[in-house]
């Protein structure tokens, strides 16, 4: 995980701690917006069925488990 937030820092010019807060705020605005359609509340039951917000990690090995 490490690994990859250095690469996407470097990419963009900004710190890894800068990626972390911002993927972050990607997952918790996604959540906010988790019933805005079947699919994505499928979804989003899947991958956290108690309602907390999953951690970034959490997020990413749920998104290569579905790829």
């Amino acid at each position: 995980m490490s690994k990859l937030v250095k690469q996407i820092a470097k990419k963009h010019g900004v710190s890894p701690k800068q990626v972390e807060k911002d993927m972050k705020e990607a997952i918790r605005v996604a959540m906010l917006n988790r019933n805005s359609t079947p699919e994505s509340k499928a979804l989003w039951d899947k991958l956290s069925p108690d309602g907390k917000e999953p951690s970034i990690e959490e997020f990413i090995k749920f998104c290569q488990q579905q790829i």
